[in-house]
């Protein structure tokens, strides 16, 4: 078989691998360039077969190949959301095991929680990954396609209006958790049982909850009026979750928050997803803090 032949076999066998459409035009671009490679090794000397397999075997075999001249697909995760959609994936598998694990310890077998709990976790990464493809199916039909605009983007700032629906919501909330020790008693059988706190907690560990709503209200009603976020009330945000994690730690850790023993473990795994969500948003403040501190910080 002389070099003619050899090439020939080799872009034949790329062009199998694309649509037909583009197989009469890629092969002709293809064969020029091999043409024209083949003839700088060779220097005007009849090529070898050795020369001829070295320069297609240095060219890629002809899958890579095929792939360089194929359309781009359907991207489903971009390059730039990739580890975010990696820590995520991981984030939410960890934080099912932990809540879970704890009954391996208690008197579930480590076999059942595997192929119970355990194995189930990883719907959260097939979730994610078949909203990636929605959103990617959604992306190439034009439906979610936006134009950029250049904008001037201010941090502190916040939107009044998203605000105060926020601070109406954070008071409703607050007054129906209040109000829920008394809610519960008016509940028909069995509900009162079932959701009925523990007498000690009530008494003990419940009142700082008040003090830490009402300072949250307070900071967010200033920030709202101001209408943007200074440096005191960075602090004082940053003060606030630090306090929030500690009473919840607290908590966790004093004993029964409810009287029932189901009721109780649903509490505590509840609280601890919610620790963890104020330890995230903790720190990734932090993060932004100081990336915004540092170009002011001196050089050298």
């Amino acid at each position: 078989m002389n070099a003619n032949d050899v090439i020939e076999a080799y872009v034949a066998d790329v062009m199998r691998r694309l649509p037909r459409r583009d197989r009469r035009e890629i092969g002709l671009e293809l064969r020029g360039l091999l043409a024209e490679m083949l003839a700088e090794r060779s220097v005007g000397a009849v090529p070898t077969d050795a020369q001829v397999l070295a320069m297609l075997q240095s060219f890629g075999t002809p899958a890579e190949v095929a792939v360089r001249y194929r359309p781009p697909g359907m991207l489903i995760i971009p390059a730039e959301q990739s580890r975010s959609f990696a820590v995520m994936s991981l984030v939410g598998i960890a934080l099912q095991w932990a809540l879970t694990l704890p009954r391996v310890f208690q008197d579930q077998p480590l076999v059942t929680w595997w192929f119970s709990w355990g194995l189930g976790a990883l719907w959260w990464p097939g979730f994610m990954a078949m909203s990636a493809l929605a959103a990617a199916w959604l992306r190439q039909i034009g439906m979610t396609r936006t134009s950029w605009r250049p904008r001037v983007v201010d941090p502190d700032r916040v939107n009044r209006a998203a605000m105060a629906f926020g601070l109406a919501g954070f008071a409703v909330g607050v007054a129906f958790m209040v109000a829920l020790p008394w809610i519960v008693q008016v509940m028909p059988e069995p509900w009162p049982q079932r959701f009925a706190f523990a007498p000690e907690f009530l008494q003990s560990r419940a009142w700082p909850v008040l003090v830490l709503w009402l300072g949250n209200f307070a900071l967010l009603a200033g920030v709202l009026s101001r209408g943007r976020w200074s440096a005191t009330t960075r602090w004082l945000e940053l003060g606030f979750d630090i306090a929030w994690l500690a009473l919840l730690g607290w908590w966790l850790a004093g004993g029964a928050i409810f009287q029932t023993a189901a009721a109780d473990e649903g509490a505590r795994g509840g609280l601890g997803l919610v620790m963890l969500f104020v330890a995230a948003d903790l720190v990734l403040k932090l993060y932004r803090w100081q990336r915004r501190l540092r170009p002011l910080l001196p050089a050298g």
